[in-house]
């Protein structure tokens, strides 16, 4: 629901006049002694006037998949997602200069209109366009998991170096194995590397396809002006 700056004119002009009249309805210079009749009269045609300004004035408009991209906040968003699925709520009001609450209200309406849809990953609430199916949501899991800069470096050395197992990886980038073997599972499960686990004490790993293109425009994604790796 919507009001316009007309609507609340009308009806604070609405709610004073009925106040007014009520107030001063005793009063003897001001009308010759109205009774309860008159002052019913004077409030149902107050209402009538408020409901009349809700809907001719334009006071209320209901979100539809028709009209929900007719304001430019809500193309914005939709476009901002098309183009980097997976992105959580705080980075697109940031890269579109709005308001985290202002971005989520219309965030709200476009999955409530089924043209987006968010999902839960890492304790962030990412989106991705409904249009795109399976394969939308996919990329935009795995878009959320490598905006971790530790699962970025882990992806990229794979992409570099695929066939690498657990402990070579964490010697190599200096990282925790601990930390390595929870990112490792994250993409394993997401799809963006597979293992081949014949030799169970070390299972290797290998970047998928759909692992190299995300890693690849991401890498991309983060060369662009003001987006710090």
């Amino acid at each position: 629901m919507l009001i316009t700056k007309r609507v609340l004119i009308s009806i604070v002009f609405v709610a004073f006049l009925s106040t007014f009249i009520i107030e001063n309805v005793a009063a003897d210079d001001f009308v010759p002694r109205l009774d309860n009749f008159g002052i019913s009269i004077t409030l149902i045609i107050a209402t009538i006037a408020m409901i009349i300004a809700f809907f001719t004035l334009g006071g209320i408009k209901y979100v539809t998949p028709e009209n929900v991209l007719n304001t430019e906040v809500r193309k914005n968003l939709y476009e901002y997602i098309d183009n980097y699925p997976g992105s959580h709520l705080r980075e697109i009001a940031r890269e579109l200069d709005l308001k985290p609450s202002n971005a989520a209200w219309h965030l709200r309406k476009l999955e409530q209109t089924n043209l987006v849809r968010s999902r839960n990953i890492g304790g962030k609430k990412v989106y991705y366009l409904v249009e795109g199916g399976a394969e939308a949501r996919k990329e935009a899991i795995a878009e959320a998991i490598l905006r971790n800069k530790n699962a970025r470096i882990i992806m990229k050395y794979l992409v570099n170096h695929p066939g690498k197992h657990l402990l070579e990886i964490a010697n190599a980038l200096e990282l925790n194995h601990h930390t390595v073997k929870w990112h490792i599972k994250k993409m394993y499960l997401a799809e963006l590397i597979d293992g081949d686990t014949s030799n169970s004490a070390y299972p290797v790993y290998y970047p998928t396809d759909i692992g190299i293109e995300v890693s690849n425009n991401f890498s991309d994604y983060l060369k662009k002006p003001g987006r710090a790796a």
